[in-house]
């Protein structure tokens, strides 16, 4: 897989760059949609109104992508583009940049430093990973995702698969084991599913280099870890068969709930509800919670972002273009055929929403990831599991 944006393949925790965690930044967001969702007759009045002529190239019809044009976030925003401008009743197309590295800390540092200048990008297109990089602190990380706001965002949840007893047992309480997770990094995409096996109380161990599903499937059925997750593409119901037939099970599902539409027949029960079943009183710390917004930032694959000060009326008039092309066929078409789901309007804002929880869940996050990271590395260096 490609590299991550910079050479650093690991987190530093010990001196967290903790972001400023206010709600009243969403809100301030919620007062521009206002314009957009009034009444019919408004929405109308919106779609007519173009926005200044921009001459093709410039910076103020400029969006930035968190990723490389080949990236999901790259491919949204080669289909997504054109329609908004088409909605937005601009004369010429968006300039798409797209920036280096896989995990959107890149192009997120861009568009912050560009924030400042003269010629400050329209927008910003961003994977989910992106916000998860800030909520552990990441050293990259010099943006403050909360000081943007959602248009629409793409999403999709995952799925736990292994052979673990979720429910802890006298043995489990009293033993030494570890539930092994294959994960591409402890502070990956896959830390939904550490926390929830700390939240069970089973003591997860991450078994690092698991970087794709066919990775994780191999290390699973090779005995090399207990579980994986697995995203709820067009591919899940192949891999979950192939994956049934060694006695593997789907245990969980990754999702917040927020807007979904995927179809959850023959899915486990989400995690929370699992959570909330076998140990209550978890399911209301910190850690619960920061479980939600890692795992709301894990399903998020791409999100388009305007900044906070941007114009209520313009933020008005991008949230309806959003809900215009969302509708369109083509678009539904795509997200179909990858399983995903396209969230705007409420839905939007409120899965961004999850990705700002208040200071002392992130805190509680980081806390327990600078306690587990030291002997995680030294375990994996004396190669016990």
């Amino acid at each position: 897989m490609p590299a991550p944006d910079t050479a650093h393949t690991h987190t530093k925790t010990s001196t967290p760059r903790l972001p400023v965690l206010s709600r009243r930044l969403f809100m301030g967001g919620l007062a521009g949609s206002a314009l957009a969702v009034s009444s019919a007759h408004g929405q109308e009045v919106l779609a007519d109104s173009p926005l200044p002529n921009t001459p093709p190239g410039t910076a103020e019809g400029r969006i930035i992508i968190a990723g490389t044009a080949e990236t999901l976030c790259g491919r949204w925003a080669s289909l997504m583009t054109p329609l908004m401008a088409q909605a937005l009743h601009h004369n010429d197309s968006f300039q798409l940049q797209p920036t280096t590295g896989w995990d959107g800390v890149t192009g997120a540092n861009l568009f912050e430093t560009r924030q400042q200048s003269a010629t400050s990008p329209l927008a910003l297109i961003a994977p989910g990973s992106a916000m998860l990089a800030a909520m552990v602190g990441d050293s990259r990380v010099h943006y403050d995702y909360q000081r943007w706001l959602a248009i629409l965002s793409v999403c999709q949840p995952t799925v736990t698969i292994g052979r673990v007893a979720l429910h802890r047992s006298l043995g489990t309480m009293l033993g030494n084991h570890r539930t092994r997770v294959a994960v591409s990094s402890p502070t990956g995409l896959e830390l939904p599913m550490l926390l929830a096996f700390e939240l069970l109380g089973l003591r997860p161990q991450p078994i690092t280099g698991q970087a794709t599903p066919e990775a994780a499937m191999a290390a699973l059925t090779a005995g090399t870890v207990d579980a994986i997750q697995l995203p709820l593409d067009p591919q899940f119901p192949e891999r979950a068969a192939a994956l049934a037939q060694q006695g593997f099970g789907p245990l969980f599902l990754n999702t917040t709930h927020t807007g979904t539409q995927t179809d959850m027949t023959g899915l486990p029960p989400d995690f929370m509800s699992i959570l909330q079943q076998e140990r209550p009183k978890a399911a209301l710390t910190p850690l619960a919670q920061a479980w939600l917004a890692a795992t709301a930032a894990a399903n998020t694959k791409a999100v388009l972002l305007l900044p906070l000060l941007s114009q209520p009326a313009t933020v008005a008039r991008w949230r309806n273009a959003a809900e215009i092309c969302a509708a369109m066929p083509q678009v539904r078409q795509a997200a179909s055929a990858d399983r995903q789901t396209l969230l705007t309007g409420a839905d939007c804002m409120a899965l961004y929403s999850q990705l700002m929880p208040d200071t002392t869940v992130i805190m509680a996050l980081r806390r327990w990831l600078a306690s587990n990271l030291p002997q995680w590395r030294d375990m994996a260096l004396r190669g016990k599991t």
